[in-house]
C-alpha cells in the first residue's frame, strides 16, 4: 500500500556496481565518503556544531577562463554561510546513519539559535548564519524551518529523546501560527513574519505536510494537502504538473502566475511526501519532468570538463534552468524508486534513475563530496547570461540564482540518504 511505501523500507535496488561509473565502489564505501566529508567540514564556533553549507572549491576551481571563472578558495562567499536547511538534511542523514552524537551536535547548535540566550520563547531560524552565529541571510522561510522540525523529529525517533520531538512541535506550531491561510486554497505562506511573505509555495507546503504527518497533526496535514493538491494544473501553461506556488501581492494570495518556472522539487518532493494522494496527478507530473530536455522535460546532461570528462545525467532545478542541480537529482533517484513501487517498474524512468545515481556516485568518488554543480564559471559569468559557453556560471535555477561548482552539504546529505534508502519525508521508525 502507499502507506507502507511511506515507511522507510527499501524503495529501489541500488544501481548495479558494474553500471556505476564512480570510484566509490560499494555502497558502504560511498557512505564512508559522505561520513568523511561531514567530519571534515568547518563548523560554527558559536553556537558550536553547525556544518558549513559549501566547502572549499575543488582544485580545478571554476575553470581556466580568467576573471569569469575565479572562485573563492574557501567557500562560496566572503563570510562562509551555515544554512539551517542544509544542516537539517545533514542531521537527518546522521540520525539515520546511526551517528547520533554527530546529529545531536548539529541540533543542539540549532537549539541555541531557536532559543537565544536560553530564553523559553522559540524564535524561528533565519535562512543562514556566519561562523560566529551572526545572521548572514535574514529571510525567515517556512520550508527551511519545517525541515529543521523534520530533523528534530527524525533524531527524536532514532535516539528516543522526547525533548527533541517537543522542539519539533514548537517549530510547527510557530510556523502554523504565523503563516496559515484559512481560505479555500489552504496551506501556509512562504515567509515570516505574517504580512512579509504573502505568497504560498508548493514546496513549503510539502515540507509542512511531512512535518505534520511525522508529529501526528491532522490539521497541518489537511491544510497543506489542500493547497498542494490544488496546485496541480493551476498553471494553465503546464496543466500536468504542480505549479510552483502563488504570487504575493496580497496576504494569502491566490493568483498563480502563467510564466513562473516549474520547480523540480514541487514534483519529486510531493512524490516522496505524498502531500497530494492522487496517484494519477503524481504520475503525470513525473512523466512531464522525466523527459530529456530536447523532449520538453527536465533531464539534463552535463560533462565534467573540469574533472575527468565524464558525462553525467541529472535534473534541472526548474524547467527554465540550465545545468543539473545535484541536490534535486538525489531526490529524483529516490522518487523514481517510489514510483516503481507504486506503479511498477517503467524502463525509461529506471534508466534515468540509475544513470542519475551513477552520476552521484561518480561525484562522491571524484571529489569526496557531491558538488552543487559540475559547471564552471562564477557569479559574474552567470549574471552575464553565458549559458552557451563552456563555463556558464554553475547551474542556473531559472528562478533568479545559480549553484556554483562547490562541495554542497545538502547535495551530499541527500546522496547519503539515497545510499541509505531513507525517505526523509516519511515518518521515521522508532527504536
Amino acid at each position: 500500500t502507499v502507506h507502507q511505501l511511506l515507511t522507510n523500507k527499501t524503495l529501489r535496488a541500488p544501481a548495479a556496481l558494474s553500471e556505476v561509473t564512480s570510484k566509490c565502489g560499494s555502497t558502504e564505501a560511498c557512505l564512508q565518503i559522505v561520513d568523511a566529508f561531514f567530519e571534515s567540514q568547518p563548523r560554527t564556533a558559536t553556537p558550536a556544531g553547525m556544518v558549513q553549507t559549501y566547502g572549499a572549491a575543488p582544485p580545478s576551481g571554476g575553470g581556466p577562463c580568467g576573471a569569469l571563472c575565479e572562485l573563492r578558495a574557501t567557500c562560496l562567499s566572503e563570510k562562509c554561510r551555515y544554512d539551517p536547511y542544509d544542516n537539517a538534511v545533514v542531521a537527518i542523514y546522521l540520525s539515520r546513519r546511526g551517528k547520533l552524537d554527530d546529529a545531536q551536535r548539529i541540533l543542539d547548535a540549532l537549539t541555541f539559535l531557536l532559543y537565544p540566550g536560553g530564553q523559553r520563547q522559540l524564535e524561528l531560524l533565519y535562512a543562514a548564519y556566519h561562523v560566529d552565529g551572526s545572521v548572514e541571510d535574514y529571510r525567515l522561510d517556512t520550508g527551511n524551518n519545517a525541515w529543521v522540525g523534520m530533523a528534530f523529529a527524525h533524531y527524536a525517533a532514532a535516539s528516543g529523546k522526547a525533548c527533541y520531538a517537543a522542539i519539533a512541535r514548537e517549530i510547527m506550531g510557530s510556523i502554523s501560527g504565523q503563516t496559515e491561510c484559512k481560505d479555500g486554497l489552504g496551506g501556509f505562506m512562504g515567509r515570516m513574519p505574517r504580512g512579509v511573505g504573502r505568497y504560498r509555495a508548493t514546496e513549503h507546503n510539502i515540507d509542512m505536510y511531512a512535518l505534520g504527518r511525522m508529529l501526528g497533526n491532522a490539521e497541518v496535514q489537511e491544510t497543506a494537502h489542500r493547497f498542494v493538491s490544488q496546485m496541480y494544473g493551476a498553471n494553465p501553461e503546464h496543466p500536468t504538473v504542480y505549479a510552483t506556488g502563488t504570487e504575493g501581492s496580497v496576504e494569502c494570495d491566490t493568483t498563480v502566475g502563467r510564466d513562473v518556472a516549474i520547480a523540480a522539487d514541487a514534483q519529486f518532493w510531493n512524490m516522496l511526501a505524498q502531500a497530494d494522494d492522487d496517484l494519477n496527478r503524481k504520475r503525470a507530473s513525473m512523466e512531464y519532468a522525466l523527459r530529456d530536455l530536447d523532449a520538453g522535460g527536465m533531464i539534463d546532461t552535463d560533462k565534467d570538463i573540469l574533472g575527468d570528462g565524464s558525462t553525467l545525467k541529472g535534473i534541472l532545478f526548474s524547467h527554465k534552468g540550465h545545468g543539473a542541480q545535484w541536490e534535486n537529482t538525489a531526490a529524483v533517484v529516490m522518487a523514481v524508486g517510489m514510483y516503481d513501487a507504486i506503479y511498477g517498474e517503467r524502463a525509461d524512468f529506471k534508466e534515468a534513475g540509475d544513470e542519475m545515481e551513477s552520476s552521484l556516485r561518480y561525484l562522491l568518488g571524484e571529489y569526496g563530496t557531491v558538488l552543487a554543480s559540475v559547471n564552471g564559471g562564477n557569479y559574474e559569468a552567470w549574471r552575464r547570461g553565458m549559458i552557451d559557453t563552456p563555463f556558464p556560471g554553475g547551474s542556473d535555477t531559472g528562478l533568479g540564482w545559480t549553484y556554483l561548482r562547490y562541495p554542497h552539504s545538502a547535495a551530499t546529505a541527500w546522496t547519503g540518504l539515497v545510499l541509505l534508502q531513507v525517505n526523509p519525508f516519511a515518518p521515521p521508525p522508532t527504536p
